[in-house]
């Protein structure tokens, strides 16, 4: 089991950004102008992850887009027997500056498209907030797989039995991997 946090945020975004408008003048031809807007975009994230290992951070990044994480059991200490459990060392704080930073770059590309028409100018992440934390215990099989001379980390979700590692480069199934490698 691999330690995550989940964040939940709500606010908003504060942005400025101009918008093309136009009216036609009193003598029938259309005039254009460009009008700067100030405004609040409200934001509502539920369960951003982020790794609670700095040890295993980049490979387990990449294979929690494959977790449904709504499907994750509540903790219970029976799930844990006999099973190893990594311990989490990224402490809460800074783990919601990180789950602040993605969800705000991610509606940053999206306010374009959210708004209609418009190019954003400037933005603000200071009306977010952190809503509620959990940290959440995962199901994940690692192994080590000896390829070209090297031995290179799968992470295998538990959930589901997408895999991601550096020698899965289009491979995400568990058992499409697996037939390639018992072919060789």
């Amino acid at each position: 089991y691999l330690p995550i946090w989940t964040f939940d945020l709500g606010g908003v975004i504060k942005y400025t950004a101009e918008r093309v408008e136009s009216e036609d003048n009193p003598f029938g031809k259309r005039q254009y102008r460009t009008v700067r807007v100030t405004d609040e975009y409200p934001i509502s994230v539920n369960d951003q992850p982020v790794p609670a290992t700095r040890k295993l951070a980049k490979p387990l990044a990449r294979l929690l887009r494959t977790f449904e994480l709504d499907a994750v059991k509540p903790y219970d200490p029976r799930y844990l027997a006999d099973w190893p459990a990594e311990v989490y060392d990224v402490p809460m704080g800074d783990a919601s500056l990180d789950a602040r930073g993605q969800a705000f770059k991610a509606m940053k590309a999206d306010l374009p498209n959210l708004l209609g028409s418009i190019t954003l100018i400037s933005s603000s992440s200071a009306g977010m907030r952190v809503e509620s934390f959990k940290l959440v215990l995962l199901p994940v099989w690692m192994t080590d797989i000896r390829q070209g001379g090297k031995d290179h980390l799968v992470l295998i979700n538990g959930q589901n039995g997408a895999a991601h590692g550096d020698t899965l480069e289009k491979k995400t199934n568990l058992f499409e991997w697996l037939a390639d490698v018992l072919e060789d």
